[in-house]
C-alpha cells in the first residue's frame, strides 16, 4: 500500500504549524534582546545614581545607555520576521 499524498488542508496545516512555531522563537528572542536592554540600561542610570546619589552621568553612561536603546531596536527589528499564520 503505498501513502496518499497529502491534501491542500493538510499542507496549509503543516505551514501554519511551522509559522507558529517560528514566530513564538522570534517573540522570545524579542523579549530576551529587549530584556538586555533594560538590564544594560539599569546598571548605565539607575546603579551609578543609587550608589551616589551626587553623581554626575559620564560620557561612558550614556555609552552605555546608547548600548540599550541599540539593543532595543534590534528587538524591534527581529519582530518585522514574524510570519503570517494564515
Amino acid at each position: 500500500m503505498s501513502k496518499a499524498a497529502p491534501d491542500a488542508a493538510e499542507i496549509a496545516a503543516r505551514r501554519k504549524h511551522a509559522a507558529k512555531r517560528l514566530n513564538e522563537h522570534v517573540k522570545l528572542f524579542a523579549a530576551y534582546v529587549n530584556a538586555m536592554a533594560i538590564a544594560v540600561a539599569g546598571a548605565a542610570i539607575i546603579v551609578p545614581l543609587v550608589n551616589n546619589p551626587n553623581a554626575t552621568l559620564g560620557q561612558s553612561h550614556l555609552s552605555w545607555f546608547m548600548a540599550s536603546l541599540g539593543l532595543h531596536c534590534i528587538g524591534h527589528a527581529v519582530i518585522r520576521l514574524l510570519r503570517r499564520e494564515e
